[in-house]
């Protein structure tokens, strides 16, 4: 058989204790905020932050080279003043104009004969001299322009052909044609006359050689 539930015992209730009150303080007023206008929504675009790029690998310093050495300039060379020299007066006579054969000094080819001389008589005798300068022909001489000297005289004294020039003809080739006797009228010696000729042009060109004239 069930068995009947016992009976809870039921505590007795203690008066409750009368709780003093105190009294609530009032709270501060707390004075509203302004409202503030919101402004009209904004699309607000995020913009994705940069990353930030890693700094390059540097490169090794460069080797410090030596600058070079400073190399003073030279000063240059005073320039000298020209002084302008006047032109000379024309003389009355005009010079010969310079040409390859006045460049150089004269060149003599001597060839001489007896002729018509011989040992006792007072005829001339032949001489003829060739003339160039720079291989070109002078043409331009006359009988001034030529000494005649004999050397080593033969049959004493008077009978010298020197300074004695009894004929002259200029070829124009360059060619001069000469005729020489004793200067003292005194007729020939038979022998080996032996003289120098000297020559001189207007230009101040010179040239010389030696002669032999032979009288039988």
């Amino acid at each position: 058989m069930a068995k009947k539930p016992t009976p809870k015992k039921v505590a007795s209730k203690k008066p409750a204790l009368a709780v003093k009150k105190s009294p609530l303080k009032a709270k501060p007023t707390v004075k509203p905020k302004p409202a503030v206008k919101k402004s009209a929504t904004q699309t607000v675009v995020k913009v994705p932050a940069k990353s930030t790029p890693k700094p390059a690998a540097k490169a090794p310093p460069a080797a410090k080279t030596a600058p070079a050495p400073l190399v003073k300039k030279p000063d240059p060379a005073p320039v000298p003043a020209v002084t302008a020299t006047p032109a000379p007066l024309p003389s009355a006579r005009l010079a010969p104009k310079t040409t390859l054969a006045t460049a150089g000094s004269l060149t003599l080819s001597v060839q001489t004969s007896q002729g018509a001389a011989a040992n006792g008589n007072t005829h001339p005798a032949n001489i003829l001299v060739v003339i160039t300068s720079g291989g070109e022909p002078v043409v331009d001489l006359n009988k001034d322009h030529f000494t005649l000297m004999e050397h080593f005289e033969i049959g004493g004294s008077g009978s010298s052909f020197s300074n004695s020039i009894t004929s002259f003809r200029n070829a124009g080739t360059g060619a001069y044609l000469l005729q020489t006797r004793p200067s003292s009228g005194a007729p020939w010696r038979s022998g080996h006359h032996l003289g120098q000729l000297l020559v001189s042009s207007d230009d101040d060109r010179q040239g010389q050689a030696a002669l032999k004239i032979i009288i039988r």
